[in-house]
């Protein structure tokens, strides 16, 4: 289950980055479309990281 909401976390952000790139000039939506792809990846990365312990 970890592994498909990954996948679908980063092929929304693919399209989120796609619909940004078409888009001209910079306006907001076009910032929240960027920030939006960004933190899905963020996500996506600290899904798979595994906790430090201190030994």
């Amino acid at each position: 289950m970890k592994i498909f909401s990954a996948t679908v976390a980063l092929c929304l952000a693919t399209f989120l980055f796609f619909q940004a790139n078409e888009m001209e000039g910079i306006s907001l939506l076009r910032m929240g479309y960027i920030v939006g792809a960004i933190s899905l990846i963020t996500f996506t990365i600290f899904m798979f990281v595994p906790e430090k312990t201190d030994e």
